[in-house]
């Protein structure tokens, strides 16, 4: 473990302390109280620098976790080699004949494969959807169906997406027409940091009230019902981007041959939300999330209060008495995180 521990502060001198304000209040909490001592946690998010700092609150407050990672994401065989040669517990698949008392999820990739003693705490919308779906008999506190949640997917996932696709495409952005699919929280998140490079955005979406906002932002809202307005701007974008969190999405109720027509096609959900109707190749970064084709998938300072709320959950499954199904993580502790967040960094005021 001092190996372990030895390769995490390594890798935080790399982050300003600002960046880790929360993580580093946790973890100066769990040092001292030991809160998961005595409990096994499976920990399913992407293996990045990013996420080994989250890890090292697990550890220092006495859990044994056990680590794998999303199937969206190829994992840097570098970063792996050595949190493996520094003691870390890799897994590429679930373990088997292991009893894990709390999972910390993504994406929903746990489900069915581990029954967890305690519970299970999720960081996505894609894994909120799929939880509230399953028939789970264990109790599941959903990040993302807090305010928290916006720091990450509508700040950090809306800038990593501009930093990634000029990153990866080598083009510019001024003046292009991108059609966002889906207007939650990361498609609203990708359009505010498209609009400084761009007026002529799109966004698609099923949701009056998302169509509204969109409006009132000065973007050309089109109702996802409307197939017809939808493939005719698919047919003229420079882009499409998909972020509604619905796997083949765009296969399943529209043409995909009007999609074909842009130059960049590329997914910011857990899931494929193209499908098979795009031949393989066509969509960027074979249809993954394209920030986690680059350096930094989210900036660290926009990561920080969210790991933080969901290394959080951990301790309000071990002390609370929570019925099976999904719950929000709580809005007291998420919208005063916020706006500490808010006021240490001044940015965000519009979430």
């Amino acid at each position: 473990m001092t190996k372990l521990i030895q390769l995490i502060q390594e890798i935080k001198r790399e982050y300003s302390p600002i960046s880790l304000t929360f993580l580093n209040q946790q973890l100066r909490r769990v040092q001292r109280d030991k809160p998961y001592a005595g409990k096994t946690i499976l920990h399913n998010l992407p293996l990045t620098h990013e996420t080994l700092i989250k890890l090292e609150v697990l550890y220092a407050g006495g859990a044994e976790v056990l680590v794998t990672s999303p199937s969206f994401m190829d994992v840097q065989p570098g970063l792996l080699h050595q949190f493996v040669q520094a003691g870390g517990r890799w897994f590429d698949d679930v373990p088997e004949g292991v009893q894990i008392d709390i999972c910390l999820d993504c994406a929903g990739e746990l489900i069915g494969k581990v029954r967890p003693s305690i519970g299970c705490v999720e960081i996505t919308g894609t894994g909120t959807n799929k939880y509230t779906a399953a028939n789970i008999d264990y109790p599941v506190i959903s990040v993302d169906m807090s305010k928290v949640k916006a720091l990450e997917a509508m700040l950090g996932t809306g800038e990593a997406f501009v930093r990634a696709f000029s990153e990866l495409t080598g083009t510019t952005l001024d003046g292009q027409h991108f059609l966002v699919m889906g207007y939650g929280k990361v498609g609203q998140g990708i359009a505010h940091h498209l609009q400084p490079h761009t007026s002529n955005i799109s966004v698609v979406d099923k949701k009056t009230e998302h169509l509204a906002l969109a409006k009132e932002k000065g973007l050309d809202a089109i109702n996802a019902a409307d197939k017809s307005l939808v493939e005719a701007a698919a047919g003229k974008a420079f882009c499409i981007v998909t972020a509604t969190g619905i796997e083949s999405v765009v296969s399943d109720n529209y043409d995909a041959r009007a999609f074909l027509n842009a130059q960049f096609l590329a997914n910011m959900g857990g899931e494929d939300e193209f499908g098979a109707g795009f031949p393989a190749g066509r969509v960027m970064c074979g249809a993954k999330p394209i920030n986690f084709f680059v350096d930094s998938p989210t900036l660290m300072h926009y990561l920080d209060p969210v790991f933080y709320s969901h290394n959080l959950g951990v301790d309000l499954l071990s002390f609370s008495r929570l019925a099976p199904g999904v719950h929000a993580f709580p809005d007291f502790i998420a919208n005063e995180l916020v706006a500490q967040w808010q006021r240490l960094h001044q940015e965000g005021a519009h979430i």
